[in-house]
């Protein structure tokens, strides 16, 4: 059975990023061309806020690489 706690979860609020900034390698996460995250933008690129920035898609080299998240060598840390 639910707590209260989970009961008054709402959710994250309008607008907030897919994936926040924390999850990204030491909290930083590229910018879009169009001034939001990277993590603002959905797994085919559309941004959040489109229609207010005028985003035409998350160009590749905005995109945190696996590497980047993993490392090039198993073990070794981001």
């Amino acid at each position: 059975m639910p707590g209260p706690v989970s009961d008054s979860y709402k959710g994250p609020p309008t607008g907030a990023p897919y994936v926040p900034s924390w999850c990204y390698p030491n909290g930083k996460p590229k910018l879009c061309l169009c001034g939001h995250h990277e993590g603002y933008h959905n797994d085919a690129g559309r941004c959040l806020h489109e229609v207010g920035c005028g985003c035409t898609g998350l160009p590749f080299e905005c995109k945190t690489s696996d590497d980047e998240y993993y490392g090039v060598e198993i073990g070794r840390a981001p």
